[in-house]
C-alpha cells in the first residue's frame, strides 16, 4: 500500500511537471500550436539528448514527491533497511532530551533595593542565630542589602531608618518574609525598631515594663510590652483633671483659679478631691474623656483609684498636644505640671527635655506591697519631630526602683532625639 501511494504521488507529480513545462514554453495544454508556431518556436530542450531529458524529469519528480509527502522517502527507507522498530529507548537515542538545569545560588543583581515585611518578624544579628535586635510589624519598610543561605532557608540582611539620626538599625530576617512592593502607611515596631539600644536598655524590667513612642508627623509608633494592659494611675490622673478643669472654664468663658490649678498640679490632698467632685466625680470625668474620644481610662469613686492603659495615655497626650485646649490654656497646663514634676523628672532625662515647651508627668500609685510608676508627656526636640511618649513600670519593690526603670528608658530616648 505504501509503494502504491508513492507511485500515485509520482504520477500526479509528473502531470504537474509537464503542465509547468507547457506554461514555461507558451503552449496550452490540450491544444497543439499552429504549424507556423511549431516551426518558429522551438523549446530550449528540443535539441537535448533523450537521456538528459529523462534525468531532469526524474529529478524533478523526486523533488515533487519529497515536497508533497513523506511517505515515499519512508517507503524507500523501509524497503532498503527493513521495518523500523522505534522503542522508547531508541527514540530517546534518536532525539535526546535536554538535561534538567541544576539549581545554583545566583547573585541578586538588583541589590540594594526597597522591600517590605509581610508579617511580624524578629531581626537577628546573624542569619538564624542570636538574640533578637528588634521586632518589625507587617508593612514595615526596609532596605534589602544581601542574601545568605543557611540550610534550606535564605536569609536577607536588611536595614531601616528611624525618625532622627542615630535611630533605625540593621540585621537578618528570613527572605520569605519580604516582598518587593508595598504602600506608605503607619510604621509599626517595637522599641528595637526605633533603636536596638532602647530594647536592650529596658530588657531587665521584663514584663513589668511597657512603653509607647509616637511620632505624629511621620506616623510612626513603637511599642514595648502590653499597650492595652490596665495599670494604676495614681497621681498620673492630674493632667486629665487639669484638662477637664480648663475645658469647662473655656465653655463658660471664665478663667481658672490659678491657686486651684497649682494645687491640683501637685496633687494636693485637699484641693484635688474637691475639684474631682466639682467635675462630676467618676461619671463626670468619664463623660469628658469620652467626648474627646479618649478610651481606656477607668475612673473610680476616688481620684487615686483610677486605672488606664498605655494606649489611652498616648491618646490623651496626643490630643493635649493638639487642639484639646486653647493655646493659652494648653501652655498653662504644661507650665504648672512641668513645675510640679521637675524635681523628679530632671534626673531622668537629657538636659534639653527639661526646657520649657516639654512636658513629662510622673504618676505614682501604691499597690499592696509594691509600687506602680508611670511617666508620660510631650517632647519637642529642637532638631527633630514632636514625640508623644509614655512608659510604666508595675510591681516594683519601691518608687526608687520604678524610677530607675524610667531612667533606663527615658535617658537614652531623650539623648537620641537631642543629638
Amino acid at each position: 500500500m505504501v509503494m502504491l501511494a508513492g507511485w500515485r504521488a509520482a504520477t500526479n507529480g509528473r502531470g504537474i511537471a509537464e503542465e509547468s513545462m507547457r506554461m514555461a514554453t507558451g503552449l496550452k495544454g490540450g491544444s497543439p500550436a499552429s504549424p507556423a508556431k511549431r516551426t518558429s518556436t522551438k523549446p530550449p530542450s528540443a535539441d537535448a539528448p533523450p537521456h538528459q531529458m529523462v534525468f531532469w524529469k526524474g529529478t524533478l519528480l523526486l523533488l515533487l514527491a519529497f515536497c508533497l509527502t513523506g511517505i515515499i522517502p519512508m517507503a524507500i527507507l523501509a524497503y532498503a533497511a527493513g521495518p523500523l522498530d522505534l522503542t522508547p529507548s531508541s527514540f530517546a537515542a534518536l532525539f535526546p532530551q535536554p538535561t534538567p538545569p541544576t539549581p545554583t545560588s545566583v547573585p541578586d543583581l538588583a541589590l540594594p533595593r526597597d522591600a517590605w515585611v509581610t508579617q511580624s518578624v524578629n531581626v537577628l544579628p546573624d542569619p538564624a542565630k542570636g538574640t533578637p535586635l528588634a521586632t518589625l510589624a507587617p508593612a514595615f519598610p526596609v532596605r534589602l542589602l544581601e542574601h545568605k543561605r543557611v540550610g534550606n532557608t535564605v536569609w536577607s540582611r536588611v536595614e531601616w531608618s528611624g525618625p532622627v539620626t542615630g535611630t533605625g538599625g540593621q540585621g537578618w530576617v528570613p527572605d520569605g518574609l519580604l516582598i518587593s512592593y508595598g504602600a506608605t502607611g503607619a510604621i509599626l515596631g517595637d522599641l528595637g525598631a526605633l533603636a536596638p539600644s532602647l530594647r536592650q536598655a529596658v530588657a531587665p524590667a521584663g514584663k513589668q515594663f511597657a512603653a509607647m513612642v509616637y511620632i505624629p508627623s511621620q506616623n510612626r509608633l513603637y511599642t514595648q510590652g502590653a499597650p492595652n494592659g490596665f495599670f494604676a494611675l495614681g497621681t498620673g490622673l492630674r493632667p486629665m483633671l487639669l484638662s477637664a478643669l480648663y475645658s469647662g472654664a473655656e465653655a463658660q468663658n471664665k478663667a481658672v483659679n490659678l491657686t486651684d490649678a497649682l494645687s491640683l498640679s501637685h496633687g494636693d490632698a485637699t484641693v484635688t478631691p474637691r475639684i474631682y467632685q466639682q467635675l462630676g466625680g467618676a461619671a463626670g470625668l468619664s463623660l469628658y474623656l469620652n467626648s474627646k474620644s479618649v478610651q481606656g481610662i477607668q475612673t473610680a469613686p476616688t481620684w487615686m483609684a483610677c486605672h488606664a492603659t498605655p494606649r489611652a495615655m498616648l491618646d490623651f497626650y496626643t490630643q493635649l498636644a493638639g487642639d484639646l485646649l486653647q493655646t493659652k490654656d494648653r501652655s498653662a497646663v504644661y507650665s504648672v505640671l512641668a513645675l510640679a514634676d521637675a524635681p523628679t523628672t530632671s534626673n531622668l532625662v537629657a538636659p534639653w527635655a527639661r526646657a520649657a515647651g516639654n512636658l513629662l508627668v510622673v504618676g505614682v500609685a501604691p499597690t499592696d506591697a509594691t509600687f506602680t510608676v508611670s511617666m508620660a508627656g510631650v517632647l519637642n526636640p529642637a532638631k527633630g519631630p514632636q514625640v508623644i511618649v509614655m512608659a510604666v513600670a508595675t510591681a516594683q519593690p519601691s518608687t526608687d526602683a520604678a524610677l530607675q526603670a524610667m531612667k533606663a528608658f527615658y535617658m537614652p530616648l531623650t539623648t537620641l532625639f537631642g543629638s
